[in-house]
C-alpha cells in the first residue's frame, strides 16, 4: 500500500547529495527531487526559480499528509511509491487548493507546473510511462492587462521623486544620502525594461557609455543587449560621479556595504517612495508600482510607440512572442483611443 497509490507505507531514507546546491529546503526533499534540481541548476536556472519548486513540493508533502491522515517525511519517500500517483489524485490536490486553501487560479497553475516539470523529468529519464498532471484541466484564469504607467504619469512620478515631497526634516536629511542612487533605480527600470534580478546583478563591465548599451544575464543565462536610453544613461553617469564609483570591472552597480543591493530593498525603495507620493500623485493609489509594473511601462511605451511585437520581445528578453503579445494588443487599444479624439470634429 502506498500514500501516493491510496492516499503508509514505511519509507527507506536516503542520503542527501554531497555537491547539493545552495537551494534553501533541497536537503529536505526526496533523492529524486534533488537529482530534478541539480540538472536545473547545470541548465543555469535561477536560484529564485529553484526556490520556488522546493516550496511547491513542500505545499503538495504536506497534502498528501492531511489527505492520508499519515505523517509524511518528504525527504524519506523512494521514487517507486511518488510515481504510483495517477491523474485523481492530482485532480484531489488541485481540488484541496482552490476549496481548502482558497489560492487564486494563478498560484493553482504555478503549483501544478512545478509537479508536471518534475514528471516530465521522470519520464525523460525514463523513471515513469506517463505525467499525470498533463491529464488535469487546469482552473481558468481571467486575462488582465499589465498595469503601467502613462507618459503622462511616468513623467510627473520622475519630477516628483527627487524632491522632498511629503517628508519630514528626519526623512529629508536620510533622503539626502541616497537620493541620487533612488532616482537612479527608477530611471534604469522605467527606461530599459530589465527584470528586477537582472538589474541587481549589474555589475559596471556590463555598461557600455561608450556603445551605449546594458549587457543583461536573464533566465536561463541567456545574454542580451539592451539600449541605453538618454535618460537612463544621464542618471548612470550622474549616480557614478555622486557616488565616486567606477565604470569598470566586477563592481556592482547598486550596492550596500561592498554587496550588490537585493531585490528586496529595491523593492522597499520603490516602495517607500510611491507611498509618500500618493497624496500628490493620485494615480499610485490605483495603481500599485512595482519594478515589473515598471518593465510593464517600458514594453508599452514601446507598443505604444509602434515598435513591433518581435523587438520589444528581444528588448524584454521573452522566450516566446506569445508573452510579449499582451503589449501589441495594448499598443493598438491606445493608438485607437487617440484616433477617438477626433470623433466630435466635422
Amino acid at each position: 500500500m502506498s500514500l501516493f497509490k491510496n492516499l503508509g507505507k514505511t519509507i527507506h531514507k536516503t542520503t542527501v547529495s554531497a555537491t547539493a546546491p545552495a537551494i534553501p529546503g533541497y536537503e529536505r526533499m526526496p533523492r529524486f527531487i534533488q537529482s530534478y534540481l541539480d540538472q536545473l541548476a547545470a541548465k543555469h536556472f535561477s536560484l529564485a526559480t529553484m526556490r520556488r519548486y522546493v516550496y511547491d513540493y513542500e505545499a503538495f508533502f504536506q497534502f498528501v499528509a492531511t489527505a492520508s491522515g499519515e505523517e509524511v517525511t518528504a525527504r524519506e519517500i523512494p521514487l517507486e511509491a511518488f510515481v504510483e500517483i495517477d491523474a485523481t489524485g492530482i485532480e484531489a490536490y488541485a481540488e484541496y487548493l482552490a476549496l481548502t486553501k482558497q489560492n487564486a487560479p494563478s498560484v493553482i497553475n504555478r503549483k501544478l507546473s512545478a509537479l508536471q516539470s518534475l514528471f516530465r523529468y521522470l519520464v525523460d529519464t525514463g523513471q515513469l510511462s506517463e505525467n499525470p498532471v498533463a491529464k488535469v484541466n487546469r482552473p481558468k484564469q481571467a486575462k488582465r492587462e499589465p498595469v503601467y504607467l502613462t507618459k503622462r504619469e511616468w513623467d510627473e512620478l520622475i519630477q516628483l521623486l527627487p524632491s522632498n515631497v511629503e517628508m519630514n526634516a528626519r526623512e529629508a536629511s536620510h533622503y539626502e544620502r541616497d537620493r541620487v542612487r533612488d532616482v537612479t533605480l527608477f530611471q534604469l527600470l522605467g527606461y530599459s525594461g530589465m527584470r528586477l534580478s537582472e538589474m541587481t546583478q549589474l555589475v559596471w563591465n556590463d555598461v557600455d557609455f561608450h556603445e551605449n548599451t546594458l549587457r543583461v544575464i536573464g533566465k536561463g543565462n541567456k545574454e542580451r543587449l539592451i539600449p541605453l536610453a538618454k535618460p537612463a544613461r544621464i542618471a548612470l553617469r550622474k549616480y557614478a560621479i555622486h557616488y565616486q564609483m567606477p565604470t569598470s570591472g566586477a563592481v556592482p552597480v547598486f550596492q550596500k556595504h561592498g554587496k550588490p543591493l537585493s531585490p528586496r530593498a529595491v523593492q522597499h525603495i520603490l516602495q517607500r517612495h510611491t507611498e509618500r507620493l500618493k497624496p500628490v500623485l493620485p494615480f499610485l493609489e490605483r495603481k500599485k508600482i512595482t519594478p515589473h509594473k515598471l518593465r510593464h511601462t517600458f514594453a508599452t511605451r514601446l507598443a505604444t510607440g509602434g515598435v513591433d511585437v518581435l523587438t520589444i520581445q528581444q528588448l524584454l528578453g521573452h522566450e516566446s512572442v506569445a508573452t510579449t503579445q499582451v503589449y501589441a494588443h495594448i499598443g493598438d487599444s491606445e493608438k485607437k483611443r487617440a484616433v477617438d479624439l477626433f470623433d466630435g470634429e466635422r
